[in-house]
């Protein structure tokens, strides 16, 4: 079986390999089925976007690169006066809720298709992104929240660190469009080979 990332029934990673080499250096998992939506505040209104966030999720936005999260919600700066939005099971549904809550202050878009996406952890993720990612993300550079609109090998993609796992590995989850699914399968998965890579299911 091969990965078709267009068929949205199953994950973008289906059909693809779990393991690469021996060992557990890197373990991935697909964050499937999320909400996902991208918010652009219209004309003079990003104090009003802003403020409907903090009031409805009890989150600060900002128009810096980084991520705020509280219970199952975050909302990461990609750019001035835009935004992802993330929940984290809400499906295509939760794009039409921030249609209804922003109203004439944003524009929403469904990016619930559009992505294929993996959380990285493990005692050699660090070492693997570092193969394939042109930023520095060493602790002190890119912390828990930060956020990197960058590359990975040729691929566009969306990084972001996440919380540490209670192994105390570090955690990220990048983001590619669903259609390169698999080049970015295969580029970490081959990257992390020589630590040994696991796929695991959420």
């Amino acid at each position: 079986m091969r990965a078709d990332p267009t068929d949205v029934t199953n994950g973008a990673f289906a059909g693809l390999p779990t393991a690469a080499g021996s060992g557990r250096g890197v373990i991935a998992t697909e964050r499937d089925g999320l909400g996902i939506a991208r918010i652009v505040a219209r004309g003079a209104h990003t104090a009003s976007m802003a403020e409907r966030v903090r009031t409805h999720f009890g989150l600060e936005p900002t128009n810096a690169p980084r991520r705020a999260y509280r219970a199952n919600v975050a909302v990461a700066g990609i750019g001035p006066g835009s935004w992802l939005a993330i929940h984290d099971h809400a499906g295509n549904a939760f794009a039409e809720s921030l249609r209804s809550l922003f109203g004439e202050v944003a524009s929403v878009s469904d990016q619930s298709d559009a992505y294929a996406i993996l959380r990285l952890t493990g005692p050699k993720v660090r070492e693997t992104l570092a193969k394939l990612i042109p930023i520095d993300i060493h602790p002190r550079s890119f912390q828990v929240n930060d956020v990197a609109q960058t590359v990975c090998g040729y691929m566009n993609v969306i990084l972001w660190r996440v919380e540490d796992t209670v192994e105390s590995d570090p955690a990220f989850e990048i983001w590619a469009g669903r259609s390169l699914a698999r080049s970015l399968y295969q580029a970490i998965s081959h990257g992390a080979a020589e630590f040994g890579f696991v796929r695991q299911t959420a």
